[in-house]
């Protein structure tokens, strides 16, 4: 444990706080520390993209406000199993570097919009991923999650949905929902995850509820508006009894348009093409086995 631990308070990033937290992480929680230092200096593109949120995620709150330090190890280690299983991992260091583009497309009067990957840093407390939307270069929201195997099943998890700050963002939404055809940019984002998990062989997305959400303190907490239960019953997602709730992926959208009312069919369509486009943009990109990626440097 002393060389991993000196290996670890050697990162020329780590500030005094992170140094601290590795010393009491090692005191408090000895063999979780072990397995977690251990496991990141055995992966070369691990240890190529270590940072100190990297090395210190295992001692803050992580993911879930219920996870033991312990179980937050164990989820870091499936999570980047399953990246290793699934031949993500250069995708994944890469995108801890610099914003991965998955899908790029135009919204309805011709402006470009982008989903991104970022791993690592966007989001780190919820997720080891992060799916970002960008519409003419703005960010708009973004989802962090990681990907766990259960009992040979494939799972993502969400940690956090959240949208940008500042005054404009309600009209930065006002006018994505627009150009998306009627479709809110939080919508499409949630949907565009769930393509993903789908590419990627996924049998559910779980989503963590208010109670379970990461909030470091009273103030933060405060200031948090979303309604993570709100948003997820909306998209129709069950509460399970472990408190987590579970949407199914979705892959194309099939529509009964006879049931919508007919001055509305047109934009319902074009609304359906551009989610038909997104997951087939996705496929492209990510379709396990023949994925072949094309990393930004």
């Amino acid at each position: 444990m002393s060389a991993l631990l000196k290996k670890a308070l050697a990162h020329p990033g780590l500030c005094r706080k992170d140094r601290l937290k590795l010393r009491l992480g090692a005191l408090l929680h000895p063999g979780a520390t072990r397995r977690w230092l251990q496991y990141i200096h055995a992966e070369p593109l691990l240890a190529q993209a270590c940072c100190p949120r990297l090395l210190t995620k295992a001692f803050r709150p992580y993911l879930r406000n219920s996870l033991r330090c312990r179980e937050r190890v164990d989820t870091l280690i499936n999570h980047y199993d399953t990246l290793g299983a699934l031949g993500l991992l250069p995708l994944a260091s890469a995108a801890a570097r610099q914003p991965q583009l998955l899908h790029a497309g135009l919204s309805k009067s011709g402006l470009p919009f982008s989903l991104e990957l970022n791993a690592i840093h966007d989001g780190h407390r919820e997720g080891e991923l992060c799916l970002r939307l960008r519409l003419d270069g703005v960010s708009l929201f973004g989802i962090s999650f990681v990907l766990q195997q259960r009992d040979g099943r494939l799972h993502m998890l969400v940690g956090r949905l959240q949208g940008e700050s500042g005054e404009s963002a309600r009209e930065q939404v006002r006018v994505a929902t627009k150009e998306f055809h009627a479709c809110r940019p939080a919508t499409l984002l949630v949907t565009a995850a769930r393509q993903l998990a789908r590419v990627l062989g996924c049998e559910s997305v779980r989503l963590v509820c208010n109670r379970e959400r990461i909030a470091i303190n009273l103030w933060r907490r405060w200031r948090i508006r979303a309604d993570y239960d709100q948003s997820w019953q909306e998209l129709g997602a069950r509460l399970g009894a472990d408190g987590l709730f579970e949407l199914a992926p979705v892959a194309l959208q099939e529509l009964d348009y006879e049931q919508i009312p007919s001055k509305k069919r047109a934009e319902a369509r074009r609304r359906s093409l551009l989610l038909d486009g997104i997951h087939a943009g996705l496929s492209a990109r990510l379709g396990w086995p023949q994925a072949s990626f094309t990393l930004a440097q």
